[in-house]
């Protein structure tokens, strides 16, 4: 006997339990709430849109003017760089016409959160904003309907809301972001999350070829960090003895 589907099985199916899925229960945006909308009357929320107009110069990949600049390109289906430099109204309707909204990518949600990390991290302003913002704000994401005020969420609210959370969390706590938690094809997870996107481009051989010369890099960079590290050390030895020896002296002069 097939199992009968109660209003609670719908509302774990369609997440009504969440609750940023009731944006009208909120209060004043700025007070219990941010809206991660261009629509927002924050600048946080402003910045943390997708639409948001500002260059992203992604690793790998090059220049978009937004962030979905970036959604729509990694979703089509030969990478048109016709993408790159669309945004607003005349991007949306190259979405829709070529229907780039459900394509899938591989790690489409780490890439979007790197992305938008790149922007963040660009204004000194937004991430000081983020640091004094109040632990009990909660995220949401919606559009007003201008003839009612009505909110009404909009349908990347529950990708855009996790990581924003994740983001904000990093720089309250000033830490780099754990953007593994976003990963859903580790194979492909190289290459800042791109490679499921190179490789319709790019051989395999040269993908390896970049990822060998990306360790490279990192070990290069780390080596470089460890020697500083050690240099540091020294001069806090050096000035530790300094000190003792001045002491001394200062001992011997008293007595």
């Amino acid at each position: 006997m097939k199992k009968r589907i109660t209003l609670r099985d719908l509302k774990k199916m369609y997440g009504e339990e969440k609750y940023y899925n009731t944006p009208n229960d909120f209060g004043k945006e700025g007070e219990d709430h941010i809206n991660i909308s261009i629509q927002s009357e924050t600048r946080i929320g402003k910045v943390c849109d997708p639409a948001y107009l500002k260059v992203i110069n992604y690793p790998y990949v090059g220049k978009f003017n937004s962030v979905s600049s970036l959604w729509y390109w990694v979703r089509s289906e030969n990478l048109d760089d016709n993408i790159r430099n669309l945004t607003g109204a005349k991007l949306k309707a190259y979405a829709d016409q070529a229907n780039l909204h459900t394509n899938y990518v591989p790690n489409f949600k780490a890439i979007i959160a790197y992305a938008t990390w790149l922007k963040i991290r660009s204004y000194p302003d937004v991430i000081k904003a983020i640091k004094n913002l109040d632990d009990d704000i909660k995220l949401l994401s919606y559009h007003v309907v201008k003839s009612s005020g009505l909110r009404v969420r909009t349908r990347y609210a529950d990708l855009m809301i996790s990581i924003c959370d994740e983001l904000f969390k990093a720089i309250k706590e000033d830490r780099e972001p754990d953007f593994s938690k976003f990963v859903t094809d580790p194979d492909k997870a190289g290459l800042c999350f791109m490679e499921g996107v190179l490789d319709k481009i790019l051989t395999e051989e040269k993908i390896e070829e970049l990822k060998a010369q990306e360790k490279e890099r990192l070990e290069h960079r780390n080596k470089k960090f460890e020697d500083q590290e050690e240099d540091y050390e020294e001069v806090s030895e050096e000035e530790a003895s300094s000190e003792e020896e001045t002491s001394e002296e200062t001992q011997s002069v008293t007595a």
